[in-house]
């Protein structure tokens, strides 16, 4: 009996090596991903992959792009609340990135955790990919200087050069403390989650107590912007 074409064992090739990249991501590690054994798990032979990603840091980076991709969209998604909930709006953002680490912990230590040895990530492929999120937050908090939730006044007494980088990165045209109160917003989630995910809270939290010390650390973020 012949044996079937490739594309007949798996419609969408593609899409069926990168999940069984992040299977053997979750189970061995990024720095273990194979090419090779992809293809003995799809039962495939190794050109079949180079068709579309000619070595390991190709998939590598399109598995990056994927995770910031999935990030950003979830954090879109958080946005579908009352527009005029400017407080509600800020929340739902902290709480979906925070949702997304927890459910995709294998991605989100791709794209944060400890670098891959020898691989050197494409800034021209995976930088615009990386910005979505930010810029998600960045179009929250700008909503919410508009309306007059989030105060600006006195964020800082002169505007870190850090701050005028990130300023021009994304073109922004507002007050430039919203950009301040955005970094300083996802250094001060991203901390959180990070210490949650790598398993530092665990010794000290009961289960449960987590999720209630985050809502106090985000009410208190924001009420460093001023909005409550």
């Amino acid at each position: 009996m012949a044996r079937p074409k490739q594309s007949e064992q798996h419609p969408n090739l593609e899409t069926a090596i990168k999940e069984t990249a992040r299977k053997q991501i979750a189970q061995k590690g990024a720095a273990a991903l194979s090419l090779r054994a992809i293809a003995r798990e799809l039962g495939i032979t190794a050109p079949a992959i180079y068709h579309y990603f000619p070595n390991r840091d190709a998939l590598v980076t399109a598995l990056i792009v994927d995770a910031y991709n999935s990030l950003r969209d979830a954090m879109r998604a958080s946005q579908a609340v009352d527009e005029t909930s400017h407080v509600g709006r800020i929340l739902a953002a902290a709480r979906a990135y925070r949702a997304w680490a927890l459910t995709h912990p294998e991605e989100y230590n791709l794209i944060f955790g400890t670098p891959i040895p020898n691989y050197c990530p494409p800034m021209e492929i995976i930088g615009p990919a990386a910005e979505g999120a930010m810029a998600v937050l960045i179009d929250v908090l700008d909503a919410a200087w508009r309306a007059g939730v989030v105060k600006t006044s006195g964020a800082f007494t002169s505007e870190p050069e850090m701050i005028r980088a990130w300023v021009n990165k994304f073109g922004y045209r507002g007050d430039p403390a919203v950009i301040y109160f955005a970094l300083a917003s996802w250094a001060h989630i991203h901390g959180l989650v990070s210490l949650e995910l790598y398993g530092h809270f665990s010794a000290v939290a009961e289960p449960g107590t987590v999720d209630s010390f985050f809502e106090t650390e985000i009410r208190a973020m924001l009420a460093r912007m001023g909005a409550l």
